[in-house]
């Protein structure tokens, strides 16, 4: 069995095989329970991935419907940000094409992002006219202690240090300031169902590699604004959007075992968050010292 070290915790020993999906193998560490990619895209794959070459994000300029539910979503993460934070100084890190950073802004925050992707930056810029920084979040990008609030929405599963980059963003909070983390949750009710039958009916809907390299939990989410030097302060579980994980109800129809499978997990996805177990987390820290 191969050995990995685990990002979080640096375990080396070998990992948990948990699924297969697309060619990619995803692995639980045995240290302390983090899912991850066990043979991820190479730097040159994940540049070329997150491009409208390869239809990454192409739709947000060229699909008004797309466009419209990336604009509900980008109120519906402002709407829990402002339960937690007055506006301030706010940095977004994968920010994509920049409708958060325009709904933020809007809202009265002082709003900068940054984004991996050349062509979604790009976007940001000259068709939203945003202040946006193209590129990974790297130390000498921003001044230390320079932002209030950092947000991170359905990005930290992405990126291939997830200890680098989060504990980069700490050291931009001013003492006091809050990092918001939304993700996909792999213990949610509906995930940790699903994946027990996965081997069985060869499909397993949540993890999403190679986009997705890492699968958090509540707890593996913590560990890592933890290690940060973060302090956890508050979960909200969250549901996917149904359409998003199965389809219109119309699809859910589109064949016998389909619709066996939409009717045993829908109801669990739905119910997710009413029992604290979502299949989607955003994890509110602060850094200390205020």
């Amino acid at each position: 069995m191969t050995s990995h070290t685990c990002n979080l915790c640096g375990t080396a020993s070998p990992a948990q095989p948990l699924f297969s999906k697309s060619g990619f193998d995803l692995l639980r560490c045995p240290g302390c329970e983090l899912v991850y990619v066990g043979n991820p895209p190479s730097g040159d794959e994940l540049q070329k991935l997150y491009s409208f070459e390869s239809g990454y994000q192409k739709e947000l300029v060229e699909d008004p419907i797309s466009t419209a539910f990336h604009h509900d979503e980008a109120a519906r993460n402002l709407a829990l940000l402002q339960q937690h934070a007055r506006p301030g100084r706010l940095l977004d890190v994968g920010c994509s094409t920049g409708l958060f950073l325009s709904a933020a802004r809007q809202a009265g925050w002082q709003a900068r992002g940054v984004e991996y992707s050349v062509d979604s930056s790009r976007v940001a810029r000259e068709v939203y006219g945003q202040d946006v920084v193209t590129g990974a979040l790297e130390p000498g990008m921003f001044e230390p202690g320079s932002f209030d609030v950092i947000t991170f929405w359905d990005v930290i599963e992405h990126v291939p240090n997830p200890v680098h980059t989060l504990s980069v963003a700490a050291q931009l909070l001013a003492p006091g300031g809050l990092m918001v983390l939304k993700t996909p949750n792999v213990d949610g009710l509906y995930p940790k169902a699903s994946l027990a039958v996965a081997g069985l009916v060869g499909f397993w809907g949540h993890p999403e590699p190679p986009g997705h390299l890492f699968q958090f939990s509540v707890k593996t989410l913590s560990a890592l604004a933890s290690r940060a030097g973060l302090s956890p302060r508050t979960t909200v579980h969250q549901r996917i959007p149904l359409g998003y994980s199965f389809g219109t109800p119309r699809q859910w129809l589109r064949s016998a075992k389909w619709a066996v499978y939409c009717a045993a997990f829908v109801p669990m996805a739905v119910v997710g968050p009413w029992v604290g177990s979502g299949d989607d987390i955003a994890l509110i820290a602060e850094r200390p010292g205020a």
